[in-house]
């Protein structure tokens, strides 16, 4: 397998390390998109968000929060959290992991881009959704 991420992680490839934890670690992007920008990710190779084991999952997400809560003490004014999971979600690294995006009110970034998709189908997918969720069923 050659992942960068895991590479990271066994120290093959040189990352600035700003956290680790015994089964997370946060690193800076290779592009950032706003000061301070960062990805947690689990040590443990897990492709995308369908593959992470639960316990593994909240590790990732408690120290994402854990990250953002210092980052907001230190100055910054919020975070955005993102996440891509497959291909056509435009995820870019099969690896899972999770970008924290400290913002500040006046960095006019845009990470919520305008959306052209046609609406037209919204109530029928929230109600496929919704009895998949009550029915415990797959979608």
């Amino acid at each position: 397998m050659n992942c960068p991420f895991c590479s990271i992680v066994e120290g093959e490839e040189d990352a600035v390390i700003l956290d680790e934890t015994e089964d997370t670690i946060a690193f800076a992007p290779l592009d950032s998109v706003s000061e301070g920008h960062l990805l947690v990710v689990p040590k443990a190779h897990y492709e995308h968000l369908f593959d992470v084991p639960e316990p593994i999952l909240h590790a990732v997400t408690e120290r994402a929060r854990t990250i953002a809560e210092r980052l907001r003490a230190h100055g910054f004014d919020g975070v955005n959290l993102l996440h891509a999971s497959g291909e056509a979600a435009q995820q870019s690294v099969p690896h899972f992991h999770l970008h924290i995006a400290p913002r500040r009110h006046d960095d006019e970034l845009d990470l919520w881009p305008a959306s052209t998709h046609d609406e037209s189908d919204f109530d029928r997918t929230y109600e496929t959704v919704r009895t998949a969720i009550e029915n415990g069923d797959a979608l």
